[in-house]
C-alpha cells in the first residue's frame, strides 16, 4: 500500500513571496519579490505560449502586473491607508527559480510611525497555501512573520521590540502544517519510522524484538 500511495506523491515547493518594508525617517519604502511562475498562472505572462518568459514580455504587463499586485497589499499607520508608489521593476534569480522584484514608497502621509497594520491578500483565490514572508525593518530593529492572505490584517507595533518567541512560534505552526499537507514529506517520516520497528532478515520483514535491534 505504501508503494502505492508513493505513486501520488510529488515534491513539491509552496507559493510564497518575499516582501520587506523598511521605515526610515518616517518614510516608508520596500521591495517585493515574486515567483514568476505564480504571476504568469494568475495574469499570463508568456505572451506566446513558448514556455519562456522574456524581459520584454515582463516589460509589457508592467502596469498589469502592479494593477494585480498592489490591489492585493495595503498597509496603513494608525488607520491611515498609505497609498503605493511603484518605483521599478527588476528580476532576480532565486534557488527555486526566477523572482520579478517591485520597488515601492509609500506616501502615508503621518508625522510619526507607530502601528503598521499589514493586510495581504495576494493569490488568495488561487492558491489556499500561499504564503508571505515579511521583513520589516525600522530603526536597524527588524521584524520578521508569516503573512496569510485567509487571516486578517496584522498589526505591529513598530516602536517596540518584537518578540522573537512568537515569531519563531509563527515560522513552527507554518513548518508544522506545510509538512502535514504534503504526502512526500509523511512517506519520508515513514521510511525513517519503519526500520525501528520491523527487521529484515532471510527475505522476509519480521518484528523487531526491541529497540536494540
Amino acid at each position: 500500500m505504501l508503494f502505492i500511495w508513493s505513486a501520488f506523491a510529488f515534491a513539491h515547493k509552496p507559493s510564497d513571496s518575499y516582501l520587506s518594508i523598511a521605515i526610515n525617517n518616517n518614510h516608508l519604502s520596500g521591495h517585493w519579490d515574486i515567483a514568476l511562475r505564480d504571476l504568469d498562472f494568475a495574469i499570463g505572462l508568456d505572451n506566446n505560449n513558448d514556455g519562456m518568459i522574456t524581459w520584454g514580455e515582463l516589460r509589457s504587463k508592467t502596469e498589469e502586473i502592479n494593477q494585480y499586485v498592489f490591489s492585493r497589499l495595503e498597509l496603513s499607520v494608525s488607520g491611515k491607508a498609505c497609498p503605493h508608489q511603484q518605483r521599478e521593476i527588476k528580476v532576480d534569480e532565486h534557488t527555486d527559480g526566477k523572482y520579478v522584484v517591485l520597488f515601492f514608497n509609500n506616501n502615508c502621509g503621518v508625522a510619526k510611525f507607530d502601528k503598521l497594520t499589514v493586510a495581504y491578500r495576494l493569490f488568495a483565490d488561487l492558491d489556499p497555501q500561499h504564503r508571505g514572508l515579511l521583513n520589516l525593518a525600522h530603526d536597524n530593529v527588524e521584524t520578521v512573520a508569516v503573512l496569510v492572505p485567509s487571516q486578517p490584517p496584522k498589526l505591529f507595533n513598530v516602536l517596540s521590540n518584537p518578540s522573537h518567541l512568537t515569531e519563531a512560534l509563527d515560522f513552527i505552526h507554518e513548518g508544522i502544517w506545510h509538512i502535514w499537507l504534503g504526502y512526500d514529506h509523511i512517506l519520508f517520516l515513514l521510511s525513517l519510522l519503519i526500520p525501528s520497528v520491523l527487521l529484515y532478515q532471510a527475505a522476509r520483514w519480521h518484528p523487531v524484538a526491541n529497540f536494540n535491534n
